[in-house]
């Protein structure tokens, strides 16, 4: 697949020149979309908000569900989001201003090293290692990854080093709120992603040895009739052999190795000959090691792949299964130490094998995800469970979430270059799974994924648009002579939600204390958000998560008595949700002064805005400004008269807004409000 000559993107700059802004992008955007009219909000199971009546569906689709006929998953080594895709424009990434703040005045992107100097992302092409418990082990904190890292942990790629990775990630869809499930290396990732949980493991140690035996998806696939097929070399025929470095080998990244039901000492000749359909057979069919070239030659990719390209084939022997794994060698994986252009000229090959027969290419998704950062920073606030929540603690310490990690959806049904940012974890590939095997009359249920975990990681579908899907083969830069892709602020377009989290506030000069009052609107039944409330003056360091849903608001509450009267604290959230409130209750006592107060409602559908009255609850005249930190709205100017109130219907650009208040009452009084507001 060759990519038509581009030019360097503007994008690669430093931080502090940010040149293309998300708000830019949304701007653009929002023509664009109207334009094509090929999106919408889709339903669980992909049926469109079809207010395109032009629209035809290509020959061969029936605009749901079952015209998705392979699953294709494909998971690298140790890559953080930002550190691979943070210079894509329109994903929260380099340019997020919706960022975390640090008690003393820094924020995320500025982490401190143990001599206090400020350490920020930086281009780099270096490798490093890594310490994986800093944030589930400390308290919820995000700012000693340098201290905890390394400086060089805070390094990025940028276009010009991986035009293969950005020219696919601007075609298709990027998920900018994936995360891995456990903060904690390879393998026990990988358990969730091919069992729903690790099952209280937090490290790499014994796998590959067949001991493990909770249950796994390939097992409970084959128990509802959906064929499945983990590809992979197993030199060594697959007993500890596979371990195998360099060019051959799965790196023992092949976790069905680890568990009983796969165990080929267990089965016999039969069990394992080509075509039988046994659970062990379908675990790999690469046993070539003495074989298979252990270089970077093509003829190393063919080799290792081998069964994988003929199953592609139109006449086919063994034919591509409804779902399949493929699992690389080390020298493939992209894992610190090796390259990530080995690894983009290994997914690539893998994409022309799908594209070569196109009966399978315009029927199949692909989903391509790193099971791990392996100490590459990454700027955003993964979900936290609440103490005690049950099967997500060791003791005191949370599995997870980890740091995000990239994901892209690769599919008729996910092209044309879209960010979709509902939270994602390992488990979401086997939940999405559950969702078409359920469509296909074929339901299984994966027992392993626990309540809260479900609750916050998506399925998948909001990412996918069955509706409208764009089937046909797609220019990609070569990984290796490509250029990158010219992206340009409109390129990307924000896949919409059903839902969204809020929280407003409410002073009580009566009691001494400020409550924050958290809710998360519409949404599938049982969602939640995970959100995280810091303070950010007068009281020490403190993560405390709330996990939100529609049955069960939460509460925060701060006593301004301990405080001198005043407050100050934020709660984050996905999807750019920020609140930020600070400000000192005056006694009860005191009439002749303005008490200012705002009641926020979120208004949504196919135009969302803000809808804020400000309001004063005092005599005398408050003044108050509003300013756009980010997206549209500008700044506007609102006085106030004692007892009185004024409506503002602050806009959204494709459903985000970020908007401060403030009061000129020398309290210090101070309101954000950012997120998105629903697109139904």
């Amino acid at each position: 697949m060759t990519l038509t000559s581009i030019e360097p993107s503007s994008i690669e700059c430093p931080r502090n020149e940010r040149r293309v802004t998300r708000r830019r992008m949304l701007q653009t955007a929002a023509v664009t979309l109207g334009a094509l009219a090929v999106g919408g909000v889709t339903d669980a199971l992909g049926a469109a908000d079809a207010s395109a009546a032009e629209y035809v569906l290509p020959q061969g689709f029936n605009g749901d569900m079952s015209d998705l006929k392979h699953v294709v998953i494909l998971m690298q080594e140790n890559r953080s989001f930002d550190h691979y895709l943070g210079q894509l424009p329109g994903v929260r990434g380099h340019d997020d201003k919706q960022i975390l703040k640090f008690q003393d005045g820094t924020d995320v992107f500025q982490q401190r090293d143990a001599n206090g100097n400020i350490v920020t992302p930086s281009v780099s092409t270096a490798t490093w290692g890594d310490n994986h418990n800093f944030y589930s082990a400390n308290g919820g904190r995000w700012n000693t990854w340098v201290q905890d890292k390394g400086a060089s942990c805070m390094r990025y790629y940028t276009p010009d080093h991986m035009p293969w990775m950005y020219s696919l990630a601007s075609q298709y869809t990027v998920c900018d709120m994936n995360f891995c499930s456990l903060h904690g290396p390879t393998i026990p990732n990988r358990y969730y992603l091919m069992t729903g949980t690790s099952n209280g493991e937090t490290s790499n140690s014994g796998q590959n040895n067949y001991s493990r035996t909770w249950p796994t998806v390939p097992e409970q696939l084959q128990k509802a009739g959906i064929n499945w097929r983990v590809y992979s070399d197993n030199s060594g025929n697959g007993v500890a052999g596979s371990l195998q470095g360099g060019y051959i080998g799965e790196y023992g990244c092949n976790v069905t190795n680890s568990f009983e039901a796969f165990d080929p000492r267990s089965a016999s000749d039969d069990d394992l000959a080509p075509g039988t359909g046994k659970i062990w057979k379908a675990n790999s069919f690469v046993y070539s090691g003495a074989t298979t070239p252990n270089d970077d030659s093509e003829e190393n990719l063919d080799a290792v792949l081998r069964d994988f390209i003929g199953a592609c084939a139109p006449d086919a022997e063994h034919p591509l299964p409804e779902v399949s794994w493929i699992v690389m060698p080390a020298a493939w994986s992209e894992h610190p130490g090796f390259d990530t252009v080995h690894g983009e000229r290994y997914m690539n090959k893998v994409l022309q094998t799908l594209q070569s027969n196109p009966d399978i290419w315009n029927h199949t998704l692909v989903i391509i995800t790193y099971d791990e950062n392996d100490g590459k920073f990454d700027h955003v606030l993964p979900p936290r469970p609440e103490t005690g929540t049950a099967g997500e603690f060791s003791g005191s310490t949370p599995y997870g979430f980890g740091p995000r990690v990239p994901m892209l959806l690769v599919s008729p049904w996910t092209r044309g270059g879209y960010v979709a940012s509902e939270v994602f974890d390992h488990t979401s590939p086997v939940k999405f799974l559950e969702t078409w095997a359920a469509y296909l009359g074929k339901p299984f249920t994966c027992p392993n994924i626990t309540d809260w975990r479900r609750s916050i990681a998506g399925d998948l579908t909001s990412a996918l648009d069955f509706a409208h899907p764009q089937p046909g083969p797609a220019d990609i830069a070569d990984p290796v002579n490509g250029k990158p892709p010219v992206l340009s602020a409109d390129q990307m377009k924000p896949r919409g939600l059903s839902f969204h989290p809020h929280a407003t506030l409410a002073e009580n000069r009566s009691s001494g204390t400020v409550t924050a009052s958290m809710t998360l609107a519409g949404g599938p039944a049982g969602k939640a958000v995970s959100l995280q409330v810091f303070p950010d003056k007068y009281l020490a360091f403190s993560n405390t998560p709330c996990t939100v849903s529609a049955s069960s608001p939460r509460q925060f509450t701060w006593d301004v008595r301990k405080t001198d009267g005043k407050y100050a604290f934020s709660i984050y959230g996905p999807d750019g949700f920020l609140r930020s409130f600070a400000g000192q209750v005056v006694p009860a006592s005191q009439k002749n002064i303005g008490i200012p107060r705002v009641d926020v409602e979120l208004v949504a559908g196919s135009d969302p805005e803000v809808r804020l009255t400000l309001r004063n609850d005092g005599t005398k005249t408050v003044r108050c400004t509003l300013t756009a930190k980010d997206y549209l709205g500008g700044t506007q100017t609102y006085s106030v008269a004692g007892g009185k109130s004024t409506v503002v219907d602050w806009p959204t650009q494709l459903g985000y807004y970020d908007v401060v208040i403030t009061a000129d009452t020398g309290t210090g009084w101070t309101q954000r409000y950012a997120g998105r507001v629903a697109t139904v």
